[in-house]
């Protein structure tokens, strides 16, 4: 499949029109995925939202978009990775293409310096492939969820 890459950062911009389309993409080909959550981070990569920055790298063909990465930087250089992955999708329709989405996190680790971490769940479809691009798992994320508090209960 022929297709050409786009870079969106801070310094190149992207129109309203073309983040939609990331937007909207990532919704539709990310499972589990929260369209907030998507915005926040493609703002963060964009620095739309005071941050380090970061990039959005988009695959098209035929100028649909065909497979996304959204790189956020963490601003902790030197003792944890530079950059990290929120957001690797491919379109639904291409997913048996492992060779797509290999060529693009190439891309987009050219632009990473090579320092990068990823989130994934154990069972991840792609996990053959994302092992294969270089990637290892290293630590065992620990999490703590904020407890929402009952306003209501709060006052006595």
């Amino acid at each position: 499949m022929e297709f050409t890459t786009v870079l969106y950062n801070a310094f190149s911009g992207i129109s309203l029109r073309e983040a939609s389309g990331v937007i909207r993409f990532l919704r539709d080909h990310v499972n589990d995925s929260n369209e907030q959550h998507i915005r926040d981070a493609v703002d963060y990569a964009l620095k739309f939202k005071p941050s380090f920055g970061g990039f959005v790298l988009v695959a098209k063909a035929e100028n649909e978009i065909v497979a996304c990465v959204v790189a956020n930087r963490t601003g902790m250089e030197g003792y944890s990775p530079d950059h990290i992955f929120v957001f690797a999708a491919t379109h639904q329709d291409h997913r048996e293409k492992e060779d797509l989405m290999q060529a693009v996190l190439q891309k987009a680790l050219s632009y990473t310096g090579g320092h990068v971490a990823m989130h994934v769940e154990p069972n991840h479809p792609e996990m053959q492939l994302l092992q294969d691009a270089g990637f290892r798992a290293e630590f065992l994320e620990l999490r703590l969820q904020k407890i929402q508090s009952n306003p209501a209960s709060a006052v006595a």
